[in-house]
């Protein structure tokens, strides 16, 4: 007669030619935790690390965890600096870029001109991708261009975010006799002159003054324009007792 195994366990029987059969019914996820479980709890109990999981982590996630193939190949890319003046990047313009390159097995030139949209706004950081317009890295796998922008220093403004900053240098005798108003030329292609009153304002080192909307173009409308004061100061005092005496007076 054939002995019946469990569900968990093993079953035994005659086997032809005189040995035994056995039959596994259990779970082999389950024997094979079970096995691991108690080979962790020998080796750790000895100070060493012992395996983990079961089937899964053994074979890596069911043997598909063994492929690496399938990844998308990551294209190489090289980075090249573009240089924009306050203006552009106020009015917007398309600048153009002459690269060269080199070629394995590509039928292209080894120069060219890359035109260059700067939006009005653009930020410095700001990056332009052209895919497979570098060298030919290997057969048929070119470089991309990623064009980078950056801000050269202007000469009046200093830009923070979508403000415009301007800082006007004043000498103290104008400071302390009140300025009517500046006269703020702006970044505009067409010629234009902004005046900002001043009457009754007191000019010192802390003054500033916010004119609404006339900074750089933001995606929510323009920044502002914000106007400080550079007050210079003597370099030497005032040593005549008669002009010290004037002075004093005024400024009493």
């Amino acid at each position: 007669s054939q002995q019946t195994g469990s569900t968990a366990g093993f079953g035994g029987g005659p086997a032809p030619g005189g040995g035994m059969r056995y039959e596994f019914r259990g779970d082999p996820n389950e024997m094979f935790a079970q096995f691991f479980n108690m080979g962790n709890r020998r080796q750790r109990s000895a100070g060493e690390g012992g395996l983990g999981g079961g089937l899964e982590d053994l074979f890596g996630g069911g043997m598909g965890g063994m492929r690496q193939e399938g990844r998308p190949l990551q294209r190489p890319a090289v980075t090249v600096a573009l240089g924009c003046t306050l203006e552009d990047l106020y009015r917007g313009c398309t600048k153009k870029l002459k690269i060269t390159r080199k070629s394995r097995t590509l039928q292209r030139s080894a120069e060219k001109v890359l035109e260059v949209p700067i939006r009005a706004g653009f930020k410095a950081g700001t990056k332009l991708t052209y895919t497979g317009e570098g060298d030919e890295v290997s057969p048929g796998v070119s470089q991309d261009v990623i064009i980078v922008v950056r801000e050269k220093p202007h000469e009046r403004f200093t830009r923070e975010g979508a403000d415009l900053h301007l800082s006007h240098k004043i000498a103290l005798a104008d400071a302390i006799c009140g300025l009517p108003h500046l006269d703020v030329r702006t970044l505009d292609a067409a010629a234009r002159v902004l005046r900002v009153n001043f009457k009754g304002v007191a000019i010192t080192p802390t003054t500033s003054k916010v004119v609404p909307g006339e900074g750089m173009p933001s995606k929510t409308g323009k920044g502002d324009l914000v106007i400080t004061f550079d007050v210079v100061f003597p370099t030497a005092p005032v040593t005549d007792s008669g002009k010290q005496a004037q002075v004093r007076a005024g400024l009493a």
